[in-house]
């Protein structure tokens, strides 16, 4: 089972993304939790990609959901400039709040969502794959 739409670099549109996860909740028996971990995910990616893709300029970012078994593939194209996320380091929550440095929080949420993710530049976009273990009652 496989849904692909586009969304355009603007914050509002994260309610687009919400929308289509919401139809997928039904037709995929979604738990409400793994929904609200895929939202997370998906909503950091894609606030992530708006705010440091290209500024002002209108581009559209693909999502594409395909659930196979209890496995989601989460792929995500843009032509913003190239930013590798697999490659950030994650903060150390260990440190005062005081110590710690700005950001990073996202792509800590990220990882602990996420069982594999990928990312290749090609033809000029950002092409990331994430891949979800999905719990046996998504079945």
């Amino acid at each position: 089972m496989k849904i692909s739409f586009r969304i355009n670099n603007d914050l509002s549109e994260l309610n687009t993304v919400l929308d289509q996860l919401q139809v997928l909740e039904h037709k995929w028996s979604l738990s409400k939790k793994t929904l609200a971990e895929i939202n997370l995910v998906l909503d950091e990616l894609i606030t992530n990609t708006i705010r440091h893709g290209k500024g002002n300029e209108k581009q559209p970012i693909d999502i594409t959901l395909t659930k196979t078994s209890l496995k989601l593939t989460i792929q995500i194209v843009d032509a913003g400039l190239p930013f590798d996320p697999t490659r950030c380091k994650s903060p150390n929550t260990n440190l005062p709040l005081e110590k710690r440095q700005c950001g990073g929080l996202g792509i800590l949420l990220i990882r602990q969502f996420s069982d594999y993710w990928n990312y290749t530049r090609s033809k000029n976009k950002n092409i990331l794959t994430l891949q979800k273990n999905l719990p046996k009652e998504c079945g």
